[in-house]
């Protein structure tokens, strides 16, 4: 695939999986839209979790915060009991958290884990975790963001190997310390830390927990699959099943495993390991597994290793992803969660302009500017257009008496041709008449979804949370959450309290 296949290969499929295409059916492990939760919590309170390493961990890596939010510290503390299971979404750790879709996707975990524990209520409890993505090194990714859709700020500091250990530079633009979150981003601390205290301050007092795979504790854990993947080779063996699957059906892998899906680790690089590395590499699992990180395909097994999940709230790249991976998760005996597509989202931020009858507010985006223009003048200009049609039917001619007459159906035939293009340009000209009368209406809807969203471009994949509210984020996504918890439907469009 090139860039612009790939994403397009993503959504499709991402598409293709919500909708529950029988084609996919060898790929996915549990229907989405109605999973089995009982045979899934079975299944998961059968395979061994060390759940004392885990809750150490998070403490630990949770400590700054534990003093004052009893939520948190309850939810570390229920992953203790044996019934207590965790829903988990992740992402890179982004400069200020990054796009909206971090929010979205912490919010979405939230109100699934709050569900399940109403559904289960007495039986089972439910933890939200966010899984911080510290090992990843796409510095490009992280180093900027979006405050408006013309405003872009960047830092400048040097990334070198996974971001998370990135120790915080005297680089980002002044304009940066005008934005409430910034407080957090002060020079020497880790940037995982930082993006850490960023989240808790969003959502303080919510119990979602957060949790980095960079840690010794949690990587000794983990080295046993370490050890199978430098033997075996079973990552590249198991995707191979889901690559020719996909062949079967018309489609190309979006993954490609190595020989061995690992990376090195240290504070200055992550790297894949040379063929000549393999017994260093099988040592280190052996006695410094924290210097071994898994790569795309191997990190989700690393999470439903470690974690007694039952569900990942996954963004539509993470969902095509994760339809390649039931062939590893089940050479590794590992069980498969949930792939919860994480619910789209539209912030409005302004009151939306009068629209015609039958037109709704989610349509403003599913067309095109011109598409969009043109519906406008049909629904608002549908009198101006009955009313000229009319006309145009009222004066018809007698062509069928002319068709009839011999030698005239030639003639009939062509005159039939005008009559009908001619109403085609009375149509299309009373379409000019509407575009001109409700001029004012319609550019003001077009103007609020350029504001809001303009073409080609996505809110939730591009504007940081600052953009909706520099000052006080916090409250912001507690309005936020609760707008997302009132709305049933996949794609969200809310208005939360303006809070500047």
């Amino acid at each position: 695939y090139c860039t612009a296949g790939k994403i397009a290969a993503v959504f499709e499929r991402c598409a293709r999986y919500m909708a529950g295409d029988p084609a996919l059916a060898p790929l996915v492990a549990w229907d989405w839209r109605q999973p089995p939760w009982e045979t899934i919590l079975e299944i998961r309170k059968s395979f061994p979790i060390d759940r004392s390493t885990l809750v150490e961990a998070l403490r630990r890596q949770n400590a700054p915060f534990l003093p004052d939010d009893a939520a948190l510290q309850e939810n570390i503390e229920a992953l203790q009991a044996p019934h207590t299971f965790t829903i988990t979404t992740g992402q890179q750790p982004g400069w200020l958290t990054g796009p909206l879709y971090t929010v979205v996707k912490a919010a979405h975990t939230l109100l699934l884990a709050q569900q399940l524990n109403r559904a289960f209520a007495g039986r089972y409890r439910f933890v939200p975790v966010f899984w911080i993505a510290a090992e990843d090194h796409d510095a490009e990714e992280v180093r900027s963001v979006a405050l408006s859709w013309t405003e872009t700020l960047r830092y400048e500091g040097r990334f070198c190997g996974a971001v998370g250990r990135h120790r915080i530079e005297p680089a980002f633009p002044q304009r940066a310390y005008d934005l409430a979150i910034e407080q957090y981003w002060t020079v020497g601390k880790p940037w995982e830390m930082a993006f850490r205290e960023s989240m808790h301050a969003l959502f303080h007092g919510t119990g979602l927990v957060g949790l980095s795979p960079d840690d010794p504790a949690l990587k000794t854990l983990v080295a046993p699959l370490w050890v199978r993947e430098i033997k075996e080779r079973l990552t590249g063996h198991a995707h191979a099943l889901a690559t020719q699957y996909l062949a079967s059906i018309g489609e190309r892998p979006l993954l490609h495993p190595r020989p061995v899906n690992l990376f090195w680790l240290s504070d200055t690089e992550r790297r894949y390991p040379t063929p000549s590395e393999e017994e260093a590499l099988l040592q280190a699992a052996y006695q410094t597994p924290e210097r071994l990180s898994p790569n795309v395909l191997l990190r989700p097994l690393m999470q439903e290793f470690i974690l007694p999940n039952i569900a990942y709230v996954a963004g539509p790249g993470e969902v095509a992803y994760w339809l390649e991976l039931l062939p590893v998760f089940e050479a590794f005996g590992v069980p498969m969660p949930v792939v919860y597509p994480r619910k789209r989202v539209r912030v409005i931020t302004e009151p939306v302009p009068p629209l015609p009858e039958g037109l709704s507010v989610e349509q403003l985006w599913s067309l095109s500017q011109a598409r969009l223009r043109t519906l406008l003048a049909e629904s608002w200009g549908a009198a101006l257009v009955k009313e000229a049609i009319a006309w145009w039917q009222r004066h018809r001619p007698p062509i069928e008496e002319l068709l009839q007459k011999p030698g005239f159906a030639s003639s009939g035939r062509q005159l039939l041709r005008l009559w009908q293009q001619a109403g085609q340009s009375i149509r299309r000209a009373a379409l000019r008449q509407a575009l001109h009368k409700y001029a004012p209406q319609i550019d003001a809807i077009l103007r609020f979804r350029s504001r809001i969203e303009p073409e080609g471009r996505s809110q939730e994949r591009t504007l940081n949370i600052h953009a909706f509210a520099p000052q006080a984020p916090a409250q912001w996504v507690q309005d936020f959450i609760h707008h997302m918890a009132n709305t049933p439907s996949e794609m969200v469009h809310i208005m939360p309290t303006a809070h500047s």
